[in-house]
């Protein structure tokens, strides 16, 4: 807005200029934040008059708001009580201004300087569809100011790597990983069935392609004999009658190893052939390339020995898929040390920044280190992942966990839906979404989620029960949930040692649920101390209370 250092207003011309919109009773909060930025060399519009009136002064907001680069809508209690103010002008007009914008173009940064909660705030709904930031204290807002400076550098690079002016694009070695998939046999010359085999080569190799730490490779010119194809898929239909067989495997061509193996019986019809694409393809391209899948397990075994200091940046994006399978402390440090050296060596490789999130995020839900602010970090590295790719689904899921610990419910579903968008086959994301869209109190969409990687995988993970638990458990259907809990089948983890104690002690059979809590005890042996810090870094205190009854009525003190 207008600089004002005392009655006279100067009016600054500057296409990186911020507007600031803020209610007058937020005058304070909003010097400090106008503060922030010019102390990172950004150029501000702020109106500080005390006199909002006037043709000319009007004129000129609206010429602001118009020429403005980024706009910043303070939001507070008193925002929530004022049902009338000119800051709602302001926020009409730079609505009206975004409408204009491509969908991916940086323009409305929301902030919230008090604890008025975000899905109660009342505000346009053009706001909540962008990420919100929380200014708790300085540390806050020094983050906030480097990302908007960061923004308007307009390089992606700069912005994955605020201390270099000419950061360089990854250039990370792939060369041993690439996937190829070469055109899928089949011996009729039905064209119903030639174009089913093309189709599926095509979608197939669309979806790898999602996955953004695989090079994919499709077509009739991919073979065994193509040296920079590490992985090949083998595909083949035949039809009897009405009856088709898919027959799809994935071989590792440096071994000769069969990694994976699947055949699919179904009723074929020329009507049909696109619905037969839209069902198997999802569920192959899932099951072979997500976190869970086993492309990335063979990539990161290949590389998993190695010292993180003789890790590639793309090696040390493999080698931290382990943690994820193994959930320690050990493996997160592993991955950590590594991701840290990647990003620091290429810093506009959003992968890298992407799966650092994600440890961050994790160490910080699983209380690795209570005294470090791992989440801060987290949130950080996230932005810096989309920054440098908008279109990376992982940094999105990665900017979604840190959300939810952040408890800021409603960008967490922005965020949730949107990795789920950009990549609707990655079975692995979708289902922990569906986790933490249900602890957050949405239950119906985390449900969906949840039956959706499912179907991705019919072969999944045993943890994708465990948003199935959380209904069952909360609804007292305590059978339904110990059914759930035998299924997750975590080794090593405390987790589900718990919910099977806790299922156990309310449906009365307090041996088995005993024996499950003193193997959580000998996992964790100070977890009883810590038991209900632990639990509330997931859930409400009304399910924590929920779950230590199950575990009180096995007799376990807590």
């Amino acid at each position: 807005m207008s600089l004002i250092e005392s009655q006279e207003t100067v009016i600054i011309h500057n296409e990186k200029a911020i507007f600031l919109s803020y209610s007058s009773d937020d005058t304070d909060a909003a010097l400090r934040i106008c503060k922030a930025l010019r102390d990172k060399g950004l150029e501000v519009w702020f109106d500080q008059s005390e006199l909002r009136s006037g043709d000319a002064w009007d004129a000129s907001i609206r010429k602001q708001i118009k020429e403005c680069a980024l706009f910043v809508p303070i939001i507070s209690a008193s925002t929530q009580v004022r049902e009338e103010g000119y800051f709602r002008l302001e926020w009409k007009l730079s609505i009206d201004r975004s409408y204009l914008m491509a969908d991916d173009k940086a323009f409305l940064f929301p902030v919230v300087i008090d604890d008025i909660p975000e899905q109660q705030a009342r505000v346009p709904d053009r706001f909540r569809e962008r990420q919100w930031t929380r200014l708790r204290d300085d540390k806050d807002l020094a983050v906030f100011a480097e990302r908007l400076k960061l923004s308007l550098s307009g390089n992606p690079a700069a912005v994955a790597n605020p201390t270099s002016q000419t950061a360089k694009k990854p250039s990370h070695d792939k060369t041993g990983f690439w996937v190829g998939v070469p055109a899928f046999k089949h011996l009729q010359s039905n064209p119903d069935l030639v174009a089913l085999a093309e189709g599926m080569v095509e979608d197939i190799v669309t979806g790898l392609s999602r996955f953004s730490y695989l090079l994919v490779a499709g077509g009739p010119h991919v073979g065994r004999k193509d040296l920079k194809t590490r992985y090949l898929m083998d595909g083949s239909l035949r039809l009897a009658g009405s009856r088709l067989r898919v027959a799809v495997q994935l071989v590792d061509t440096e071994t000769g190893t069969h990694l994976w193996a699947e055949t699919y019986d179904r009723t074929f019809s020329p009507e049909a052939v696109f619905d037969l694409q839209d069902e198997l393809v999802p569920r192959i391209v899932s099951t072979i390339a997500d976190m869970n899948g086993v492309l990335p397990e063979s990539m990161s075994e290949t590389v998993r020995h190695k010292p993180p200091e003789q890790l590639s940046p793309y090696e040390a994006v493999l080698r931290s898929f382990v943690y994820f399978w193994r959930l320690t402390a050990e493996e997160f440090e592993a991955g950590r040390t590594g991701l840290e050296r990647a990003v620091k060596e290429e810093p506009a490789y959003a992968d890298a920044w992407a799966m650092l999130a994600l440890l961050l995020a994790q160490a910080h839900g699983q209380r690795f280190n209570p005294e470090i602010d791992f989440l801060s970090e987290a949130e950080s590295a996230a932005r810096q992942a989309i920054a440098a790719s908008p279109t990376n689904h992982m940094g999105w899921f990665g900017l979604a966990q840190a959300l939810f610990f952040q408890r800021e419910y409603e960008s967490l579903r922005n965020a949730a839906f949107k990795a789920a968008e950009l990549n609707p086959m990655d079975g692995n994301t979708i289902a922990f979404l569906g986790e933490l869209l249900s602890y957050s109190g949405e239950w119906e969409e985390g449900q969906k989620f949840s039956r959706r990687a499912k179907q991705l995988n019919p072969n999944h993970p045993g943890w994708y029960w465990i948003t199935d638990y959380y209904h069952a458990y909360r609804q007292n259907d305590y059978r339904g949930a110990l059914s759930c809990a035998l299924k997750i089948n975590i080794p090593g983890h405390w987790g589900s040692k718990l919910m099977l104690g806790a299922a156990y002690g309310q449906l009365g059979e307090t041996e088995p649920g005993y024996k499950a809590l003193r193997e959580l005890e000998a996992m964790k042996p100070n977890f009883a101390q810590s038991v209900r810090n632990d639990l509330e870094q997931w859930f409400t205190p009304e399910y924590t209370d929920h779950l230590l009854d199950g575990l009180r009525k096995c007799g376990w003190k807590v």
